[in-house]
């Protein structure tokens, strides 16, 4: 009986391991930058430039707040040697 006590933690144990495995990514690469943005569908935010991602939120970001100081939640793809930033959510930083 102590034996499949101990077996049955132990697949608990590897299936807890296996969740978290698949679930750290995904909130592994959240980020907060503030940068501005500019007239390239860009963010510019210490000394690196960031493309923004065609979602509705990027898209209202970038043509609407050029020239703008904001402060941007998002998630980070890099590819080669460009980075892209998907927009979950941003505001405008009063300077």
């Amino acid at each position: 009986m102590e034996k499949n006590r101990s077996v049955h933690w132990l697949g608990l144990i590897l299936a807890a391991v296996l969740l978290l495995s698949i679930a750290a990514p995904a909130f592994a690469g959240e980020v907060t930058l503030i940068g501005q943005v500019n007239d390239a569908y860009q963010l510019e935010s210490d000394g690196q430039i960031y493309e923004i991602a065609d979602t509705p939120k990027g898209n209202d970001m970038a043509e609407n707040y050029i020239s703008a100081k904001v402060k941007v939640t998002g998630t980070i793809e890099e590819k080669s040697d460009m980075k892209t930033i998907t927009v979950i959510d941003f505001q405008v930083v009063p300077e």
